[in-house]
């Protein structure tokens, strides 16, 4: 197995400042993008040519997990095979990433809820 790209240390962006909603949801994004800074993703592909991703930690949401791994992966079948060039790739992907977590966490309230 081949490693196409080295550990990459991801860094959420910080929050410009609280968007109107709840505070909790604030909070809690703010503490999965500080989560995600800590979080390194290590891309390498299997004997039959199948791309593998593994985090050094979860995000706390399986769904985002996944969407980090599928930013990555994507960014790695691009052509991006550096760590440098993976890294601003995915950084190009962090706003839809905040905003799919935005939408999970009020889809899950919105379940616990009904």
């Amino acid at each position: 197995m081949s490693l196409l790209a080295a550990l990459l240390l991801l860094q959420a962006s910080a929050l410009a400042g609280p968007p109107e909603g709840d505070l909790a949801e604030v909070e809690e994004i703010t503490v999965i993008a500080q989560k995600l800074r800590q979080i390194s993703v290590a891309m390498t592909r299997d004997p039959q040519g199948e791309y593998r991703c593994d985090l050094s930690q979860s995000t706390g949401l399986l769904q985002l997990d996944d969407e980090l791994c599928k930013a990555t992966t994507t960014c790695v079948r691009k052509g991006k095979d550096g760590q440098d060039a993976v890294r601003a790739c995915v950084e190009k992907a962090k706003p839809s990433l905040t905003a799919r977590i935005r939408d999970l966490m009020l889809a899950q309230r919105a379940e616990a809820g009904a």
